[in-house]
């Protein structure tokens, strides 16, 4: 049904060329949308790539407005932090991880 609920519901890391594009395609990134999206395709960015993009590698990559630059370093900084909480709730999910030493 909703295409943005199954994508946040696989791992960012895990995300297609396609994927990531159509996420970007979700943000309201205005003109810049477009130019985004062949810039993606063209340096054929997977979610895992996505997660250690920076600024500079995006200004290396021709996304030119500072502006620009910051909004999408916000969104990609959720995707991490959302990244890390599935990865530990992976961690830790169904098993008890504490040790035992005390005993």
């Amino acid at each position: 049904m909703g295409s943005e609920d199954d994508e946040t519901r696989r791992f960012v890391g895990q995300w297609t060329v396609s994927e990531v594009c159509a996420w970007l395609d979700s943000r309201p990134l205005g003109v810049h949308g477009g130019p985004l999206l062949e810039t993606a395709s063209n340096h054929a960015i997977s979610g895992k790539a996505l997660l250690r993009l920076t600024e500079e590698t995006m200004e290396r990559m021709g996304i030119v407005p500072q502006s620009l630059r910051k909004v999408l370093m916000h969104e990609i900084l959720c995707l991490r932090i959302q990244q890390e909480m599935e990865d530990l709730l992976d961690i830790t999910d169904g098993s008890d991880t504490r040790l035992s030493a005390a005993e």
